[in-house]
């Protein structure tokens, strides 16, 4: 591999890593229920997903969550974090595969829900991701997110 292979390797490995951050910020964003913030939220999902992108959870002991498209993944998410005051999803190890115009990202999630009792929910859990360049720069595709555990981590009592 060349030298110049090699930085763009590198560029669009970055390029894919950062579509999960940005997920992340506008999932708290749709998370606040707010008009503007869910816009917002919105307009990032339409960025980093293709039209069509499938996406679904797994391994929740519960049928998965799923939609066709960004439009119906916000109000799956705007479903699920109703009932939280606020939350936080950090993305952890990132993985990503490059193979020409496609490529595979895997990233850990920490994801914190607080409950209006002012108890916390922590949901570990890891994205798999198929991404694929288009006009508009990479994007996800195909979207599994997959629960790895999850629990009461702290609560409100003195």
């Amino acid at each position: 591999m060349t030298n110049e292979e090699r930085l763009l390797l590198v560029a669009d490995r970055q390029d894919i890593e950062r579509l999960r951050r940005l997920y992340a910020k506008a999932t708290d964003l749709i998370g606040l229920a707010k008009p503007d913030a869910v816009a917002e939220g919105r307009a990032i999902y339409h960025r980093i997903f293709t039209p069509d992108v499938a996406i679904t959870t797994s391994n929740t002991g519960q049928e998965p969550l799923t939609a066709s498209g960004p439009d119906e993944w916000v109000d799956v998410v705007l479903k699920a974090l109703s009932a939280y005051t606020g939350t936080q999803h950090m993305i952890g190890t990132q993985l990503v595969e490059v193979n020409g115009d496609e490529g595979e990202m895997e990233s850990y999630l920490h994801a914190w829900h607080k409950n209006p009792d002012g108890s916390v929910y922590l949901f570990l859990g890891t994205y798999l991701d198929k991404v694929h360049r288009t006009f508009d720069g990479w994007q996800i595709y195909s979207m599994n997110l997959r629960h790895d555990t999850s629990g009461l981590v702290a609560t409100n009592d003195p």
